[in-house]
């Protein structure tokens, strides 16, 4: 079932005074996210979505760095369940939801919550095409996952918008269906000519290529 949350009023009424983690996967990345979202910085009317949210380390970050005017939105789309690696690791998933909620409650109504399956809430009328500025993909690793979140994705993007992948270089040791490696390359390939290769290291930064765009009605 899919549930959206869009009030800081629908936040616990007791949160920790600083954000809590389990796990950090993210702060290695900052240096280059602070220089490909650097144009981003302050400015109004933004609409950033991340597939992958967990406990809210990156979208954290992006609404105390980037996100910062007050008409500007982040859409996390999450199942809060956690995933089978996050199982081998010994984490706890118990309570990715409420830590989570914690952490950015915050910063109040610039977050809005799509919780579900990546493949379902993509396809939902909550996103319209051609309406963000920038996507962050790091939800699930397995490859035929990442590639449809990659085209569902694709279509939500403003042209000129920026979209990073997470995980290009993961764990190589595993079978290539089981991470995000064969999926970007896969769509790397068929969208040649579609985007413009920012970055490609253990993540991959691309732009969509100005293109027309039919339909691009705002997401609220």
């Amino acid at each position: 079932m899919l549930s959206v949350w869009a009030s800081a009023a629908d936040c616990p009424r007791e949160m920790p005074a600083m954000p809590t983690y389990t796990a950090d996967w993210f702060s290695d990345h900052i240096p280059l996210w602070e220089r490909l979202l650097e144009p981003y910085r302050g400015r109004p009317h933004l609409r950033f979505l991340e597939v992958g949210s967990f406990e809210g380390r990156s979208a954290v970050w992006l609404l105390s760095n980037i996100l910062t005017h007050p008409t500007s939105r982040l859409y996390c789309v999450d199942t809060f369940e956690g995933s089978d690696e996050h199982r081998e690791m010994g984490l706890d998933l118990s309570s990715i939801y409420q830590r989570f909620v914690a952490n950015v409650a915050p910063f109040g109504d610039r977050v809005r919550v799509l919780r579900g399956p990546s493949q379902r809430v993509l396809r939902s009328r909550r996103l319209r095409s051609a309406s963000l500025d920038f996507a962050y993909i790091d939800g699930s690793h397995r490859a035929r996952d990442v590639l449809e979140d990659a085209v569902l994705v694709y279509r939500l993007l403003r042209p000129g918008a920026l979209l990073i992948f997470d995980d290009y270089g993961w764990q190589p040791e595993r079978d290539e269906t089981a991470r995000p490696q064969l999926a970007i390359d896969a769509f790397l390939s068929v969208y040649r000519g579609a985007y413009v290769l920012l970055h490609q290291g253990y993540q991959v930064a691309i732009v969509k290529a100005f293109e027309a765009a039919a339909g691009a009605a705002g997401v609220p």
